[in-house]
């Protein structure tokens, strides 16, 4: 299959790999496997956390534990806010796998900031081959694709064409709007959205008021739409959205998949969406997507019952349209915080493996 990041930096088709004789043989192998396209969110997805508060008063044979696990992860550069961030090496493993063994396509896409996610792409690595193709940054605002089409983790390079597409006036001028009603607006760092957060809204009186915006559906500004992620409220161009990236890049890989069939290299694509909160629902959602999954179901529409058939699914099980792989949020009671982690993580591989076992079926 011709490199989709080659066909959208250029704007034209990229030359037909000439497959070798190994290469021809794997080709034939895995003809009838799907071709796996995945959009997954970051934090809470594929990199999770741990709280550290609950671990202050750990014996010293726990102590020794938790200092083994975390020291079997990757860590990730903190976040603005400080918090630091872990993704096991068998999640990259299965990453690289899913692009190099079924030629698939991995692309991040988050509310977080360019820099964050700028500086944690280099990260998404194993054994020196990336594991990721591209990131979506500041909800789908931005589009950035690794422009080496071989396996360089370290140049990435943003699609300008894409983020033009969105007008970012009247998201203008809702901020302003917004800190003329003393709202504290946080927009450091962000060229495609901006953030509200509840806990830095100066007083009660503007907490309250921010409650009242978070439930509303609608911005009030036209052209502006905005959504829930962890626990923020973020605002950002209509056009924009995670939904919109992920249905843009499908349309890419269709695209391309039609042009390169003269030369046997279509396959059937298949979309997945990874995600645990709110702002993953709607992408979930896209009538492009085929399966999504949430490796923890504790996001707050999730919980709510707002995905209808969601349902958990055990290592082998077919997935369901809705699936999630991993604990119900009453079910972390008792666990200490860096068990709770070790959960989460192994409940992002078991995402993973089951996403492998619907591409061979």
């Amino acid at each position: 299959m011709p490199n989709l990041n080659q066909f959208l930096v250029s704007g034209s088709m990229p030359p037909l790999p000439t497959p070798t004789p190994s290469q021809t043989m794997s080709h034939t192998m895995s003809s009838n496997y799907k071709r796996p396209i995945i959009f997954s969110d970051v934090d809470g997805t594929l990199v999770q956390y741990e709280d550290k508060e609950d671990d202050e008063d750990l014996d010293a044979d726990e102590a020794l534990k938790r200092s083994d696990f975390l020291d079997s992860l990757v860590s990730m550069p903190a976040t603005s806010t400080g918090k630091v961030g872990y993704i096991s090496p068998r999640t990259l493993e299965l990453l690289c796998r899913i692009k190099e063994e079924y030629d698939g396509y991995v692309c991040l896409v988050s509310g977080a900031r360019t820099s964050t996610l700028s500086q944690r792409a280099p990260f998404f690595v194993h054994e020196g081959r990336s594991a990721i193709d591209a990131f979506s940054s500041e909800s789908g605002g931005r589009l950035f694709v690794n422009k080496n089409e071989v396996n360089d983790h370290g140049l990435f390079e943003e699609l300008t064409f894409y983020g033009e597409r969105h007008d970012l006036a009247p998201l203008s001028s809702l901020k302003a709007k917004l800190r003329e009603a003393n709202f504290v607006v946080d927009d450091r760092d962000y060229t495609h959205q901006f953030r509200l957060r509840r806990s830095k809204q100066e007083n009660d009186a503007m907490k309250a008021a921010f409650d009242e915006l978070l439930v509303k559906s609608e911005t009030g500004v036209e052209g502006v739409s905005k959504t829930a992620n962890l626990g923020c409220s973020d605002f950002f161009p209509s056009t924009s959205g995670k939904r919109s990236v992920g249905a843009f890049l499908t349309s890419k890989m269709r695209e391309l998949n039609e042009i390169s069939d003269t030369a046997g290299h279509k396959r059937r694509l298949c979309v997945f969406t990874c995600g645990d909160d709110d702002n993953d629902v709607e992408l979930a959602k896209g009538d492009f997507v085929d399966f999504s999954i949430f490796p923890k179901k504790n996001g707050a529409r999730v919980k709510a019952g707002e995905v209808e058939g969601l349902v958990q699914i055990e290592e082998g099980e077919k997935l369901n349209r809705f699936s999630f792989t991993g604990r119900e949020v009453e079910d972390s009671s008792g666990r200490k915080a860096w068990e709770q982690l070790r959960e989460d993580i192994y409940a992002t591989e078991r995402m993973l493996v089951a996403i492998i076992d619907e591409i061979e079926k």
